[in-house]
């Protein structure tokens, strides 16, 4: 049965409230929802990547008068926070009667703020898909909404939930995102950074989750996905592979899983499938691998499968630390598996937090120097930002005066031991005296395998700084 109703998906555009290049992503999240849309009945779907295009306020109010849409769904990170409201008021105004829905992280965060902007009528919290299907189709019908799981409106009284909206157990059964509903040409083209990944082999490349969810409990994090990981099948990671491959020419993929390795023997066929089946694809890791759920064999079947990038997300190098914010990170074998992927050639990264509550400045010295001594090609060192709804935001509850907008790489708060600009120069040194050094910048350039894409994208930060 096919539906009637008209569907927007839009992605904001990130420039408006990000002053430094944005990551020009594909909005992988709409393209789950669009897929899961169309094999429910809803043909009339389209998406709309305001940050790719560019496209300024003023035009972005054009495309949506035109496209005239039935219901409005955007999508934001905490980040994007100020400007996924922009985009509902400019909805509102320019596609009168339409519905409203706002979903993404952005959400699970911070369901009331959204729910109580006037120009919003639901937001969609945790995994979309299912729930979008629903609302959708209760729209179309004159339904009632109000037994939908996932959803949150505004009522009377003020904002109004539904019941919580149970995790997709069976993942192989959500369709592929819906690629086809983008020109993906235009993002192999652009010379804005469109991966995770800063140092792709290949401009032709595009992300992939083979899972959703991580059963560890660290506080920082989000739930988005769960706190139980449920993973595709090696088959069908295998054939959304072959199709990007086969069909839009795909030449390097992103793994964006929370924790790819949770499972070694899954993870480990999937390396070796795409090496018995003979596809030719270089692979990256840019989200974060716990290094204490890695083998040597794993490592080398990684390397053999075509990886050439993987970032271990370290955190913090205080045992104290690693168990005060429940990752509790195994840092011998982390420092292990370091060392022997870097030695297998792979470009290896890590990624750093500084200043969770109580930390010294001894303790923040102590990652810093961490870095510095093994044999990372990069490095990120994240401020500490508490999010609405984290455990971290309830734990720094009674002396957090404000809330981070989710930019971790800017000073917002400050829970640590250290006075706050002592802590930001701590940070700054840290990131000075790991990449300021000419062996350094030497091992930087030697990894990079794609020179020419680099420089593009130097020389168009250059000149267009946020607009880049």
């Amino acid at each position: 049965m096919v539906m009637d109703m008209k569907i927007l998906l839009i992605q904001p555009n990130t420039r408006y409230c990000y002053n430094g290049p944005v990551v020009v992503q594909v909005p992988h999240g709409l393209l789950y929802v669009a897929a899961s849309l169309r094999r429910a009945g809803f043909d009339r779907v389209s998406v709309l990547d305001a940050r790719m295009e560019r496209l300024n306020r003023k035009e972005l109010s054009r495309r949506i008068k035109e496209y005239s849409p039935d219901v409005v769904g955007i999508t934001g990170i905490s980040l994007d926070a100020s400007e996924v409201h922009v985009v509902a008021a400019l909805a509102r105004e320019n596609a009168p009667g339409c519905k409203v829905v706002i979903g993404g992280p952005y959400t699970s965060s911070s369901p009331e703020a959204i729910v109580g902007d006037p120009n919003v009528d639901f937001a969609v919290i945790g995994e979309g898909e299912r729930t979008a299907c629903e609302l959708v189709s209760a729209l179309e019908k004159g339904a009632d909404v109000s037994g939908i799981s996932g959803l949150a409106y505004r009522g009377p009284g003020g904002a109004v939930f539904g019941p919580p909206r149970s995790m997709i157990e069976d993942v192989d059964d959500i369709p592929f995102p819906a690629w086809d509903l983008l020109d993906m040409e235009r993002y192999f083209s652009l010379w804005a950074r469109h991966s995770l990944n800063p140092y792709p082999k290949s401009e032709r490349i595009l992300p992939l989750f083979t899972s959703r969810g991580c059963p560890y409990s660290c506080v920082y994090c989000h739930n988005l996905f769960g706190k139980k990981a449920r993973l595709r099948s090696a088959e069908e990671v295998l054939r959304e592979i072959e199709l990007l491959v086969n069909k839009y020419g795909v030449e390097e993929i992103e793994i964006v899983d929370d924790i790819f390795n949770i499972d070694l023997p899954r993870a480990k066929r999937i390396c070796d499938e795409i090496v018995r089946r003979g596809i030719k694809i270089s692979i990256s890791f840019p989200q974060g691998l716990r290094a204490d759920r890695m083998d040597e064999e794993l490592v080398l079947k990684m390397k053999k499968a075509g990886t050439r990038l993987l970032i271990y997300a370290v955190e913090s190098a205080s045992p104290r630390v690693q168990k005060q914010i429940r990752k509790d990170l195994d840092l011998e074998k982390t420092v292990r598996m370091i060392k022997f992927t870097a030695e297998q050639g792979i470009t290896v990264g890590g990624f750093f937090m500084l200043g969770f509550p109580g930390e010294s400045k001894e303790e923040m010295l102590a990652t810093a120097r961490f870095s510095r001594e093994l044999p990372f090609h990069i490095v990120t060192f994240f401020y500490v930002t508490p999010n609405p709804n984290t455990e971290l935001y309830k734990m720094a509850a009674g002396s957090l005066k404000k809330a981070g907008k989710g930019d971790f790489y800017k000073f917002s708060v400050n829970l640590s031991a250290v006075p706050d600009l002592e802590f930001q120069r701590i940070r700054d040194m840290a990131f000075a005296r790991f990449y300021y050094r000419p062996s350094q910048l030497w091992r930087i350039f030697r990894a990079i395998p794609n020179k020419l894409h680099v420089a593009k994208l130097l020389f168009r930060a250059f000149f267009l700084g946020g607009w880049a």
